[in-house]
């Protein structure tokens, strides 16, 4: 929705400035820079195509970075859980519901801050803390190989600084301006062409200008991963969640 109207108010912009610009300059008075405007529309196109897909293939890969850590992050809470296997009865079941807490605290609180573009609190750090301090009660060789608790308590704090990191991973301003600037580069000449019918230049114009400005919007839309639940969802911890649950039943 937030894409169809920038597609609608760009684009009725830029026909009102093809209808004043044919008003003010008639396109059979532009003679003299008609082949110099297809040039500079020829390369500033093709500069801002090449810019605009790099910039978009690394916000596409920003997102599918933050998908794989989340499921980085759950598969090593179950792994803290699997370690348990051989600990007390006692000391298991904490373990167990302390995992259950963090991914609990992740769903139900990071999840929905990261997508409103807030703090995540300190919250799940508190919850790790306090998993770490049982998992470090483990009698020494309770596992049967593998990482003991404590270690894998460790390998979730580092997954869990990978998705912190990813969801403040952005473009940038610098990166945003020559965006901006090099779409009004790539789609302004065309306002000016020799058009000996206004509808056809019309036509024209939206479909570039309106091309651009979609492009623009996906990249916004797309840009912080956490933002969309179709690109990062809670599946991955609600699918440890649900396996914590049955070892724990």
């Amino acid at each position: 929705m937030i894409g169809l109207l920038w597609f609608l108010g760009v684009s009725a912009v830029a026909a009102v400035a093809v209808v004043l610009i044919r008003r003010s300059w008639p396109p059979d008075q532009r003679a003299d820079i008609h082949d110099v405007l297809s040039v500079v529309f020829s390369m500033t196109g093709t500069l801002y195509a090449v810019v605009a897909a790099f910039v978009f293939i690394d916000v596409w890969q920003i997102g599918n970075d933050a998908r794989a850590a989340t499921y980085r992050e759950a598969q090593t809470v179950q792994a803290i859980a699997w370690s348990t296997e051989s600990s007390p009865p006692e000391l298991r079941a904490q373990i167990v519901a302390l995992s259950k807490q963090y991914l609990h605290e992740i769903i139900d609180q990071e999840l929905p801050r990261l997508r409103a573009g807030l703090p995540v609190g300190e919250e799940g750090w508190t919850v790790l803390d306090d998993l770490r301090s049982v998992s470090a009660r483990t009698p020494a060789g309770a596992d049967d190989g593998g990482d003991s608790p404590e270690l894998a308590v460790q390998a979730v704090m580092q997954a869990r600084e990978d998705r912190l990191a990813l969801g403040d991973k952005r473009i940038g301003s610098v990166t945003w301006f020559a965006l901006l600037f090099g779409a009004l580069l790539a789609g302004m000449p065309i306002l000016f062409f020799r058009f000996e019918h206004i509808g056809t230049q019309l036509a024209m114009t939206t479909a570039v200008v309106g091309m651009i400005t979609l492009l623009l919007v996906t990249i916004h839309q797309i840009e912080r991963p956490f933002t969309s639940t179709e690109r990062v969802p809670a599946t991955a911890y609600q699918n440890a969640l649900t396996r914590l649950d049955a070892l724990d039943g």
